[in-house]
């Protein structure tokens, strides 16, 4: 194979890693966030969420998600999740930039269904 084609190939595999265990460590803190009265935000269009969901999460979209910061607790973890992962890393770092501190990315839903 050329070395032309590797490198692109090995940064796409360490990026592929890096957030598969990014999202790894933030669903072993899942439980604790949630016994601190954490919240899960899911950014997921309405119709998204309608189809299917976290029992007990909330859904704001992300297009909308700037007009409704007011409505989470800034006291209180968050957790945000929308179908791949995407969405909600743009959701943390708006949060973020709105003064929010404790924000975490758990990526899809579906992975939040165990907790």
């Amino acid at each position: 194979m050329n070395e032309t084609i590797i490198y692109p190939i090995l940064v796409i595999i360490a990026f592929i890693a890096y957030k598969k265990y990014s999202y790894y460590k933030v669903l072993t803190l899942v439980p604790s966030l949630l016994m601190q009265g954490g919240q899960i935000i899911d950014v997921r269009t309405k119709d998204e969420f309608t189809l299917a969901h976290k029992e007990g999460s909330v859904n704001i979209p992300l297009d909308i998600l700037e007009n409704r910061v007011n409505e989470l607790n800034n006291s209180k973890p968050i957790i945000v999740c929308c179908a791949s992962g995407s969405r909600s890393a743009l959701a943390r770092r708006l949060l973020i930039t709105k003064g929010f501190e404790n924000v975490h990315n758990a990526g899809n839903w579906k992975s939040l269904i165990k907790f």
